[in-house]
């Protein structure tokens, strides 16, 4: 199934009825935020499917860029179930309505956001982290 992003933003503003004021939009951006923050440890905590092993991340100043990102660690082992991945799924999906909905009430445009940051990492690679 394909979707673009402006028509992911048409729809979502045409659906928006009770969140319309940036206000109720910004609120509900941040709740989603959490409820998607939720579903991801309650995959370790509640069903087990993934452990999350967090440590400090060591850096080498002797080693590039490159090669320091090499030894990086997402501290997540293991897969998702499917039922914990569905949940992810459909969390990250409202939190992207909520998103579309704010560009919609403050006149952006997801599409063009999404480029403009696409050509920023494209141009400064794993130097924009820094």
């Amino acid at each position: 199934m394909s979707c673009e992003c402006s028509e992911f933003q048409n729809i979502t503003g045409n659906l928006q009825l009770l969140n319309k004021s940036i206000l109720d939009i910004v609120t509900k951006l941040d709740e989603q935020t959490s409820m998607l923050n939720r579903a991801v440890f309650k995959s370790a905590t509640h069903c087990g499917c993934i452990e999350i092993h967090a440590t400090k991340q060591l850096f080498s100043d002797n080693k590039t860029l490159e090669e320091n990102q090499l030894d990086l660690d997402s501290h997540v082992e293991g897969e998702l179930c499917p039922k914990c991945k569905e949940k992810i799924i459909e969390e990250m999906g409202e939190l992207l309505f909520y998103l579309a909905s704010m560009c919609s009430a403050l006149n952006l445009d997801l599409e063009t956001i999404m480029a403009t940051k696409m050509d920023h990492l494209k141009t400064l690679g794993i130097y924009n982290l820094l």
